[in-house]
């Protein structure tokens, strides 16, 4: 090695030495700004839980100070404070939003202190990072275990994914078959654990039957909370994982379809692994036409009842728990009157959690909804049926008028309606979704000759698409119905002018040949809520009862200058084609047609004119 190379390399070394020494001294020196107060991490998001980040520091001399947030690159993000007089070891106090200079928040990520001393000449960066963080966490309740139980529900095992650990992750049990859904319990899991129990408890007493979703909560270090699933109330399709919990006491499934008398049925039973006795009756008897006993877990075989058709109530009872279900038995023989269940829509308002995310699928939310499947509604009964298809049956039943009866899901998948086998169709009770085809072929039946009755508000405004195992696609209601009349929104009775007294319904038009008004004088006491409507096209009513234009109305709308508002009936019969169309849009009517005989005759003269006989004044009980 040379002398002028030795020498260097003494530089080299020295200079290394003293740059060592200083660093020393430099990290053993008191700093000149001490920063007391800071969090580590925050979030600015607005939800009032450490949106703030507040900031405390002294100084060990006396100096001008100015101080700034800057990025991990070292580029200003925001001056919070310029020139602050900072008096020694006194406290100075700020705070940082989280937003830019330009007023917007600033990206998530880590961010300093900057300080700069302008008497001292001096730039300090604090070392110590502030983390800004503004994502919630996101939990996933993964499987509630198990996901249906009863009758009395014990403890369930929640397993969930992305509730953190540094803080015990918070649970909600909702209940979302009610409106508005409804909290039912809370508590705490385990910090740093994975699962958690409810114990089954809603309001400190065991669940009732019905639909339930677990809600998890978890929090950051920043304050922020996410939930699962995020949106609350839940929307259906949008949960992640399986947090749905079915309550259950005693269910069953029947067929959807009519089976023919004396033949096979088969019935799914969920009686939640108890024995239960079982009994078949017609609606509206008394009596029992069959009884037994059965084993749980196994389908429920009987023989369907022979003799004419009807609808027959499989009534279910294990221990203090009971529930029963509808079915269609079809006589050998073929009657020239159909009357039509809603299916469709007893399934589509059904409050069944068919895939386990907690909320129920029905029609009424979006769908899709499944079937067949079991009916929970009242006990079983599908909603309407006490109030609508019983009355009519009944009905029917002590007229000895003779009837077929199927469900408009049965027709939606055949060729029926044909007004060569069918003198008459009534739709019983509300058929809220109607698959496109059949409102076509009804449409069409029509049009051939065939006459149509709808009993029910709400009937046939709405399409819904029928699959193998789905209904799906449910639309918004329709200004008109398959037969072109135009409705109006189902609404309360109006009331006389100035009082609180309900219009009474009288009959807008009336064409005697057709006899619907046999037997009664026109005039009916107004019903609690309507749907009026009006014929399409050029089409004008045979027959209309509504609500006709008051006097004092018509005296009001005069003083004003104005025309008196045009009555809608709420009742028509209106001809389409060769055939005709009767519309009651009045809900209870058939309630009130067994206590109300003026009522009672026009819905047999109804039905005498879809049988093409010539309707006559009967006595009915008052």
């Amino acid at each position: 090695m040379t002398l002028l190379a030795r020498a260097v390399f003494v530089l080299l070394v020295g200079a290394t030495f003293a740059a060592f020494f200083v660093a020393q001294r430099l990290k053993s020196a008191p700093p000149v700004v001490d920063v007391a107060r800071v969090t580590k991490f925050f979030s600015p998001n607005g939800d009032g839980v450490r949106d703030v980040n507040p900031i405390s520091f002294t100084v060990k001399q006396a100096d001008d100070v100015s101080v700034s947030i800057v990025a991990a690159d070292g580029g200003s993000v925001r001056r919070l404070a310029s020139g602050v007089a900072a008096k020694p070891f006194r406290p100075v106090r700020l705070s940082w939003d989280g937003r830019t200079d330009a007023g917007i928040v600033a990206p998530d990520g880590l961010y300093r202190l900057r300080f700069s001393l302008r008497r001292s000449g001096r730039s300090v960066v604090v070392q110590r990072a502030i983390n800004l963080d503004t994502t919630a966490p996101r939990p996933v309740v993964l499987s509630v275990t198990p996901p249906i139980a009863g009758p009395v529900p014990g403890g369930f095992e929640i397993r969930v994914r992305g509730a953190g650990s540094r803080r015990a992750p918070q649970f909600r049990v909702l209940r979302t078959d009610v409106a508005p859904v409804r909290t039912v319990a809370r508590f705490s899991g385990r910090k740093g654990s994975r699962r958690a129990v409810w114990d089954g408890r809603a309001y400190g007493r065991p669940a009732a039957p019905g639909t339930y979703l677990v809600v998890a909560s978890a929090q950051d270090r920043a304050g922020n909370v996410g939930t699962a699933p995020a949106t609350l109330p839940p929307e259906p399709g949008q949960i992640p994982g399986k947090p749905g919990v079915t309550v259950r006491q005693l269910s069953a499934q029947p067929p959807v379809d009519p089976v023919r008398a004396g033949e096979r049925v088969e019935f799914l039973v969920d009686s939640r692994r108890r024995s239960y006795r079982w009994r078949v009756r017609r609606v509206g008897a008394p009596r029992p036409v069959q009884k037994g006993s059965a084993p749980p877990e196994k389908p429920l075989v009987l023989r369907a009842p022979g003799g004419i058709s009807g609808v027959y109530l499989l009534e279910l009872r294990s221990g203090r728990f009971t529930t029963r279900v509808p079915f269609f038995v079809q006589s050998q023989k073929r009657a020239r009157l159909l009357v039509v269940a809603p299916v469709i829509t007893w399934l589509g308002l059904d409050q069944v959690d068919d895939d386990g995310d907690g909320v129920p699928n029905a029609l009424s939310n979006g769908g899709p909804v499944k079937w067949p499947r079991l009916i929970d509604g009242d006990r079983g009964l599908p909603p309407g049926f006490t109030t609508s298809i019983a009355p009519l049956l009944v009905f029917l039943d002590r007229a000895r008028i003779r009837y077929d009866v199927t469900s408009d899901l049965t027709l939606a998948r055949s060729e029926d309606p044909r007004a060569s086998d069918r003198s008459g169709v009534v739709l019983a009770g509300s058929l809220r979704w109607v698959p496109r085809g059949l409102a076509r072929r009804l449409r069409r039946y029509a049009l051939d000759g065939g006459r149509v009755a709808t009993f029910g508000t709400e009937t046939l405004r709405r399409g819904v698409d029928v699959g193998a195992t789905r209904l799906a696609r449910p639309t918004q209601p329709d200004a008109t119905d398959p037969f072109g009349a135009r409705l109006d929104p189902v609404r309360p009775v109006r009331t006389d002018a100035g009082s609180a007294v309900a219009l009474p319904l009288s009959a807008l038009a009336d064409d005697p040949s057709l006899g619907l008004l046999a037997g009664s004088d026109g005039t009916l006491p107004a019903f609690g809520r309507l749907e009026e409507s009006a014929p399409g096209g050029r089409a004008k009513p045979l027959v209309a009862l509504g609500q006709d234009v008051s006097d004092a109305e018509r005296a009001a709308a005069e003083a004003k200058g104005q025309l008196p508002r045009e009555a809608q009936p709420a009742l028509t019969a209106t001809r389409l084609g060769k055939g005709l169309v009767v519309r009651v849009g009045l809900a209870g009517w058939l309630q009130r047609a067994a206590r109300d005989g003026e009522v009672a005759q026009i819905t047999r003269n109804v039905i005498d004119v879809l049988r093409r006989v010539s309707p006559r004044v009967r006595s009915f009980g008052r």
